[in-house]
C-alpha cells in the first residue's frame, strides 16, 4: 500500500509497480450452468475461492505489489445484468441477454435492489466476507462504460442505431450514466475499504479512494473514432466526474481510440490487455506509447519480456502484471523491477 500510494501521486516518470504471478496447482471451477444459483450460489462461490487459494499460497512472503483478493465474478454478465436482464450461462463466460428491442423498451431497464443479478452480486460479497480468514481481501469487481453496457442491453443493433437513431442512443447513454453512479456506489460499499481505497480485481493492487474502474469500452473497438466521440467519450467524461481516479481497461488489438481515452479526466491507470493471437502490448510500445500520451500504464508480460523492454518505459510510470516461470523467477523479477524503478 505504501508503494501504491506513492505511485499514484507521482508526477514524474520512471516509477514501477509489479504484481507477479507464479504457476500453482490448477483447481477447476465447475461451469455456472451446473448450479441453480438461487439455492447453490454459495456452493459455487466456495469453488471459486478454493481455486484462488493455490495462487495466493505460492506468493506468500513475496514482496511484490499484489494483494490477495477476490470478488464475485460470473463472467462479463454481471457488468450489465444488474439492470434486470437475463444471462446466458456459458462455460468460459456469461453474457447478458439484450432486452431493448425498440426504443420504447428503455423502460424495461430498471434500478432495483431486487433485480436477480444485483442480488447475486450482493449475496456473493456477503458470502465471501463470511469466509475471510485473513488471507484475502474483497476487491471491486468493476463496471463497463455506458457504451459497453448499451451494447449489452441493446445488442449489436446498437451500431446501426448510432447512425439511424442517434437521439435514442443519446437518451440511452444519459440514462446509463446515472444508473452506473447508482450501481457503482453499491459495489464500493460491498468491497473492502482499505485505508479509504480499494483493491480492484483488474489491477490486483491497492488504488486510491474514490476510484472508478475498471471501465471498459469493447464496443468502441467496433466503431470509428467519430462514433466514439459522439456516443462514448462525452458520457465517459460525465461518468467519471463523480470520482477522483479512473482505472480503464482496453484491448491491445484495436487501439485507434486510445488517444481519446488518454485525455479522460482523472485517469490514474490505463490497462492494455493482451488479446489472444496478437502481439503483446509490451512488444508493441512503438505504437502504444505515442497513442497514450503520458498516462500510467498497466502492462501484462512474461518475466523475460519485462527484462527486455523495461528500459523503453523509463518515461512512464508502469504497473507490470508479470507471469513468472516459478518462485525463483518471481523473486528475481521483483528485485529487477525494484532496482530499475525510481524510489517509491
Amino acid at each position: 500500500m505504501r508503494r501504491a500510494k506513492a505511485f499514484y501521486h507521482k508526477v514524474t516518470p520512471g516509477h514501477f509497480l509489479i504484481n507477479a504471478h507464479i504457476p500453482a496447482e490448477e483447481v477447476v471451477v465447475p461451469p455456472l450452468y451446473d448450479f441453480d444459483l438461487d439455492c447453490q450460489l454459495t456452493e459455487w462461490l466456495d469453488h471459486t475461492l478454493e481455486a484462488a487459494r493455490p495462487g495466493w499460497r505460492a506468493k506468500e512472503g513475496l514482496d511484490d505489489d499484489g494483494i490477495a483478493s477476490i470478488s464475485p465474478s460470473f463472467g462479463i454478465a454481471e457488468h450489465s445484468a444488474w439492470l434486470g436482464m437475463d444471462v446466458r450461462l456459458q462455460e468460459a463466460t456469461c453474457l447478458s441477454v439484450p432486452v431493448i428491442k425498440t426504443p420504447e423498451d428503455l423502460a424495461l431497464l430498471r434500478l432495483s435492489e431486487q433485480n436477480k443479478w444485483f442480488c447475486y452480486m450482493k449475496s456473493g460479497y456477503e458470502h465471501l466476507r463470511s469466509r475471510q480468514d485473513g488471507s484475502f481481501v474483497l476487491s471491486v469487481r468493476g463496471t463497463m462504460s455506458p457504451m459497453d453496457i448499451a451494447n449489452a442491453a441493446r445488442g449489436d443493433e446498437l451500431f446501426a442505431d448510432f447512425l439511424l437513431q442517434p437521439d435514442f442512443c443519446h437518451q440511452l447513454m444519459n440514462w446509463l450514466v446515472e444508473a452506473q453512479h447508482w450501481y457503482f456506489e453499491h459495489l464500493l460499499s460491498w468491497a473492502e475499504d482499505i485505508d479509504g481505497g480499494h483493491v480492484f480485481s483488474y489491477s490486483g493492487g491497492w488504488m486510491p479512494p474514490r476510484t472508478i474502474g475498471h471501465l471498459s469500452n469493447d464496443a468502441a473497438m467496433l466503431c470509428s473514432t467519430e462514433i466514439y466521440d459522439q456516443f462514448g467519450s462525452p458520457y465517459e467524461c460525465r461518468l467519471v466526474e463523480h470520482y477522483d481516479w479512473v482505472l480503464y481497461h482496453v484491448h491491445s488489438e484495436k487501439i485507434h481510440y486510445l488517444p481519446r481515452i488518454a485525455t479522460l479526466p482523472h485517469l490514474a491507470m490505463l490497462e492494455i490487455a493482451c488479446d489472444s493471437k496478437t502481439i503483446w502490448p509490451i512488444e508493441d510500445l512503438e505504437r502504444i506509447l505515442p497513442a497514450t500520451r503520458s498516462v500510467n500504464l498497466m502492462l501484462h508480460a512474461y518475466s523475460d519480456q519485462v527484462r527486455e523492454h523495461i528500459d523503453e518505459l523509463r518515461n512512464r510510470n508502469v504497473l507490470f502484471r508479470v507471469y513468472c516461470k516459478d518462485r525463483t523467477d518471481a523473486e528475481d523479477i521483483v528485485a529487477f523491477v525494484r532496482d530499475r524503478s525510481k524510489s517509491l
